[in-house]
Order: structure tokens, then C-alpha cells, then sequence
């Protein structure tokens, strides 16, 4: 069904003289993204929204989202596999939010992954290979969104309500959830 969809959007275009029919494969590839991505933002607005959980899946995706475009890290092989393993990782991440009410655990769990982060990325992936010009800047970007998600938990595990915990953890389980990906590459190839 998206690939009929793919290829109606692309017929459109060219139909209209929007494009080049030459320039078919690349449009082709644009819509398959911007599908796909349109795909996981309902997936995830709805299972949040069924969920409860709608600000901290907000939070939680601007620290994951963030350093997933500055340190790298683990692709999966496949989209569906992709899809599925974020989808899990998140789960669990928006369970551990629920359960962690302990400004400890948010901290140590940021503090754990801002290390790793600072330690091990940027990560090069086969298909995007990194210059050393854009590698130094995707370092010096993933540590300073690494320390800034940090100080970010820090603060908000100071405060005493509970809407700052949930901050704390959302950043917290964020930051841990790309530190995975970025330790999977190390461990072993999926």
C-alpha cells in the first residue's frame, strides 16, 4: 500500500511537469521518507495519547531525537526492524518514567549515558561516513547536548513536584535510550 502511494505521489508530479521523469528514483526515495515518518509521528502520538503520556513523550523525544542527529549510532537493518525496536525501547522508556520517582536514579541514569555519549560518539554508520571536519563537529555537538540534557536532569531532579521528576526522567530515559544505541555498535552488529 505505501509503495502505490509512493509511486501516485511521484506519477503526480511528474504528470504535472512538477519534475523530471529522470529525477523519478529520487522523489521516489523523498516519499518513502517523508511517509514513513509521517507513519511513526501518528504511531507515536497515538499510543502516547492512549497512553496518557503525551508531554513526557515530547520531552523524552527532543533529548533522544537530538542526539540520535549529533552522536549517531545503531541502525537497524530494516525499517520494520527499526520500527519495532524504537517502538520497544520507547515503551519501556515511558514505563520507567512512570516508575521512577527517585531524583537518583534520574541523575545517575543521565550521568551514565552523558559518559558514554561523551566517550563513544559520534557514531559513523556505513552508509553516511563521516569526514573528520563533520566528525569533530558531531563531537563537539553530542557533548554539548549530552551535557546540557545532564545539567537539564540535574535541575530538574532538584526541584521538589512531581511534574519535575517526570521532566528529569523524560531527558534521563532519552539520553539512555540513544546511550544504548550508541553501546550497541560496540557490543555486537543486529
Amino acid at each position: 500500500m505505501l509503495d502505490s502511494l509512493i509511486n501516485a505521489s511521484t506519477d503526480y508530479l511528474i504528470r504535472y511537469k512538477v519534475i523530471d521523469p529522470d529525477d523519478r528514483d529520487v522523489y521516489d526515495y523523498g516519499f518513502h521518507a517523508l511517509y514513513n515518518n509521517i507513519i511513526d509521528i501518528i504511531s507515536i502520538v497515538t499510543i502516547s495519547a492512549l497512553l496518557h503520556q503525551i508531554p513526557q513523550t515530547v520531552i523524552y523525544h527532543i533529548s533522544f531525537v537530538i542526539l540520535r542527529n549529533t552522536a549517531g549510532g545503531f541502525h537497524a537493518k530494516t525499517r520494520l526492524r527499526c520500527f519495532i525496536m524504537s517502538t520497544i525501547i520507547w515503551l519501556l522508556s515511558l514505563w520507567g518514567i512512570s516508575q521512577t520517582a527517585s531524583p537518583v536514579i534520574c541523575i545517575g541514569l543521565a550521568g551514565i549515558s552523558a559518559l558514554l555519549i561523551w566517550t563513544k560518539a559520534p557514531i559513523e554508520h556505513v552508509n553516511s561516513p563521516l569526514s573528520e571536519e563533520k566528525y569533530r563537529r558531531m563531537r563537539a555537538l553530542s557533548r554539548i547536548a549530552s551535557m546540557v540534557f545532564f545539567i537539564a536532569v540535574v535541575f530538574s531532579s532538584t526541584m521538589t513536584n512531581n511534574m519535575s521528576i517526570w521532566i528529569a526522567a523524560s531527558l534521563a530515559y532519552g539520553m539512555a535510550s540513544h546511550a544504548l544505541l550508541v553501546l550497541r555498535v560496540f557490543i555486537m552488529d543486529f
